[in-house]
């Protein structure tokens, strides 16, 4: 079970959802169902384990084949029962959600509730499938970042985050977020999303992550500082710090780093107002790439970029301006497409981030640049190791291979980064290695 996986199925684990056909029909209709196998969430169906993780619920379905080749998701009819229920139980929509008055798992849902070993039984007319689920904790509980510092007026986004079989990520959407002791006259926390917002100077103040339900001493005291002050400067960087210049047709991202009045710093990119002194030639994108400029012409002299942070009631607000940083666009031909790492090991349920990069027949200084969210990413078997594309917009997380939990240790998969526009090397590629990770 991958962790992008389990923050899929957190996100429905309160209603039944649908897998393939409707369970709507089939029976009555003089096709007769002639098998049942379980499939666990991120998982393979009728494999005969899985693992889950304490309190961190995850889900089970029951999938039906007709005789006339048809499958469904029975799960919503099936009774479900647990071998052990102090190490897992499953729900019948009978289990409730904590926190959530009147509303219950729906069936098939696990909740794993201490470190140990149950088997999980459907049962659908004569039809009886199991699976065995073998429960461990979560290992290195945290809060990202470790401390936070926020600018008065700013907003922080605390994740919590834990190693699963040595695989690390967040684990947010079952967090309830609070403050161990509230002073919302300094900052206050989201509960569903862990935002903090700087109210003003103070802290620091204990931002605690729970989750509902859970009694698991790995969760029990989960807690990170916060700190509010005034943001007393405000500066650009780039991402290609090595060069001045920036391709025609090409983006980089730019980020901006607020200094506090304590010293500290915060990344402010996503909450500063950015400007362009020749919008026609780079311009910032918007939404979610808001702090990614594209070179769409070529120009003769540097194009200064510049940011802006506001804060304060209105009547009486504070802007802090940082310096400009300039960028010359340049003008240049895509010659050849080229992928690092050549090759490399990734762990089942693991991450790597791969890079394009492009060579160009141009007059820029540095004739190459990283074009990894300017190529087409493709996996050659996606059931082994997944990656991340740009299809139509610019994906700032294309590149990032994704290796399914249940890969067998020794596969390897090919992946392929392509730009048709290059002249002599269109594409090039990236020889992936199933292998367990490497102990801590």
């Amino acid at each position: 079970m991958t962790l992008s996986s389990l923050r899929r199925g957190f996100q429905g684990l309160a209603v039944a959802g649908g897998l393939m056909l409707s369970a709507c029909g089939g029976v009555g209709d003089g096709i007769a169902p002639v098998k049942s196998a379980l499939l666990p969430l991120g998982g393979v169906e009728g494999a005969a384990s899985t693992k889950a993780y304490t309190c961190l619920n995850t889900s089970v379905q029951l999938v039906v084949t007709f005789s006339n080749g048809a499958r469904g998701d029975f799960s919503s009819r099936a009774v479900w029962s647990s071998s052990n229920p102090e190490f897992v139980k499953v729900s019948n929509a009978d289990l409730p959600v904590p926190g959530q008055e009147g509303s219950f798992y729906g069936r098939g849902v696990l909740i794993p509730v201490a470190a140990g070993t149950s088997t999980i039984t459907a049962k659908y007319l004569d039809f009886s499938s199991s699976i065995q689920v073998v429960v461990s904790d979560p290992t290195n509980v945290r809060i990202i970042p470790a401390e936070a510092d926020v600018a008065v007026g700013a907003l922080s986004d605390l994740s919590l985050s834990a190693d699963l079989d040595g695989v690390t990520g967040a684990i947010d959407s079952l967090a309830t977020w609070s403050f161990v002791t509230a002073n919302d006259s300094v900052a206050t926390i989201a509960s569903a999303t862990g935002v903090i917002t700087g109210v003003a100077e103070g802290g620091p103040l204990s931002a605690k992550a729970s989750i509902p339900g859970c009694t698991a001493s790995v969760f029990s005291n989960v807690t990170a500082p916060v700190s509010v002050s005034k943001l007393d400067s405000l500066a650009l960087t780039k991402e290609f710090t090595d060069r001045s210049q920036l391709l025609v047709g090409t983006t980089e991202r730019i980020t901006a780093t607020g200094t506090l009045a304590n010293g500290k710093t915060q990344d402010l990119s996503g909450q500063v107002a950015f400007t362009s002194s020749d919008s026609a030639s780079i311009t910032f994108l918007v939404g979610s790439l808001r702090n990614l400029v594209f070179a769409s012409k070529e120009s003769a002299s540097p194009i200064n970029l510049g940011a802006t942070f506001t804060y304060g009631p209105t009547g009486s607000t504070t802007t802090v301006t940082a310096p400009t940083l300039p960028i010359t666009p340049v003008a240049g031909t895509l010659s050849k497409v080229t992928v690092s790492p050549v090759t490399s090991d990734i762990a089942p349920g693991g991450t790597l981030v791969l890079k394009a990069t492009g060579e160009y027949t141009t007059t820029a200084t540095i004739p190459t640049q990283d074009i990894t969210r300017h190529v087409t990413w493709s996996s050659a078997d996606t059931t082994l190791v997944t990656v991340q594309t740009n299809s139509g917009t610019v994906n700032p997380l294309a590149g990032v291979a994704q290796a399914s939990s249940t890969a067998e240790t020794g596969k390897t998969v090919v992946i392929t980064a392509a730009n048709s526009n290059a002249t002599t090397q269109t594409s090039a590629t990236s020889t992936l290695t199933i292998q367990p990770a490497a102990s801590p």
